[in-house]
């Protein structure tokens, strides 16, 4: 799915993507502030607690994000950090092959702090896919992660405070997607024959007006959403030989804002067919009007 085998004429060399959608879920944090004991012995704390909303959590983002990643640190010297997909994750196996890695921390935007799961996808994720994904992760900010982070005591002036990543249940989620390369495959773009590239450039040297004709790119396969129809493309440039096309695309794409500016830049690299059921769809509604003209 994120991979692919590509025969360099001597031997099978294997290969990813080289791209990632790089998706942040956002949500709700709360806090809860403990006043120090004037009398009392370290690590004794007044009660009640006074509330905090997430733009005064904001002001001890660096004091948060300290406690996060420890609680993120490996068990184990030489571990791995905490990765949701690496953890306990055992839902559908389509998520399993599209999501690479899932990692909790927490995002500042505009002076708020939200609770944020960063996930590294291969490909974009369903609509039900997302909606599961969703659902995994209120449930670690619940039950599993969140359980483990709400009772660690983070530092304050005067006090200590107390950060939790599920105020509310089940909570909507802001959505931030974008596309970023794959740093680990920058290495393999010179991973060709000597055989192969003497051949390439005696092809362009024969042919220098030579142009490589535009790869056809369904919708009906990669969808409608940008992010998806810019892997396909991607994908499907790879496939035919134009790599440095791929990325060029890529550079492009990755500068602007905006639906239809980034797919009218694909376009000048794909030919892309459109969506056949919506094409079919189109196609019955103008058939059917000048049957009800005729009926009137």
């Amino acid at each position: 799915m994120g991979e692919k085998e590509i025969s360099n004429g001597e031997r099978m060399i294997q290969t990813n993507v080289p791209y990632r959608i790089e998706m942040k879920l956002l949500s709700p944090l709360a806090g809860v502030f403990f006043r120090k004991c004037r009398h009392g012995k370290k690590g004794d704390e007044e009660e009640p607690g006074r509330e905090m909303d997430d733009r005064e959590l904001a002001d001890h983002e660096e004091a948060i994000r300290k406690a996060v990643d420890k609680v993120n640190s490996p068990e184990i010297e030489g571990g791995n950090p905490f990765d949701l997909m690496e953890e306990c994750f055992d839902g559908s196996p389509s998520i399993q092959e599209k999501v690479e890695h899932g990692v909790i921390s927490v995002e500042n935007v505009e002076g708020v702090l939200y609770g944020c799961t960063t996930l590294l996808l291969k490909e974009a994720l369903e609509a039900w896919e997302l909606e599961e994904m969703c659902e995994y992760i209120s449930m670690q900010y619940s039950d599993g992660w969140g359980e483990v982070f709400e009772q660690r005591d983070i530092p304050a002036d005067g006090g200590i405070i107390r950060v939790y990543f599920d105020p509310v249940r089940d909570p909507d989620f802001q959505i931030q997607s974008k596309v970023i390369k794959n740093p680990n495959l920058e290495n393999q773009k010179n991973d060709i024959s000597d055989s192969g590239k003497s051949a390439v450039l005696k092809t362009e040297e024969q042919n220098p007006q030579m142009k490589k004709p535009r790869p056809i790119l369904s919708l009906t396969r990669c969808g409608r959403h940008i992010f998806s129809v810019l892997s396909g493309a991607m994908q499907i440039l790879i496939k035919t030989g134009q790599r440095e096309e791929a990325d060029e695309m890529y550079d492009r794409v990755s500068k602007v804002q905006g639906y239809e500016e980034s797919l009218a830049i694909i376009c000048e690299y794909v030919e892309i067919e459109p969506d056949s059921a919506r094409e079919k769809e189109t196609q019955g509604e103008q058939k059917k009007k000048p049957e009800q003209g005729r009926e009137r």
